[in-house]
């Protein structure tokens, strides 16, 4: 899959909590389009979440990143 990233318990990366997202289709161009809504300090409410960009990504890649999702929660809910 071509956005697929494997997580592991080795990366020094920050993580940034959603607290919410926009989602949705723009019909003319075939694209769903993706807002993410995150928590970028400690202690920060949900409800003043910072507000992304808005990410665009094709029928195509919407559905491998819903395949993703599915596998990483299948390995979650074992």
């Amino acid at each position: 899959m071509s956005g697929e990233k494997v997580m592991s318990d080795e990366q020094n990366e920050n993580i940034y909590p959603l607290a919410n997202w926009d989602i949705g289709p723009i019909e003319e161009h075939k694209l769903v389009v993706f807002r993410p809504h995150f928590i970028s300090s400690p202690g920060q409410a949900a409800d003043d979440a910072e507000v992304s960009r808005y990410y665009a990504m094709t029928v195509e890649q919407a559905k491998e990143l819903r395949l993703a999702l599915e596998s990483a929660i299948v390995v979650l809910e074992r």
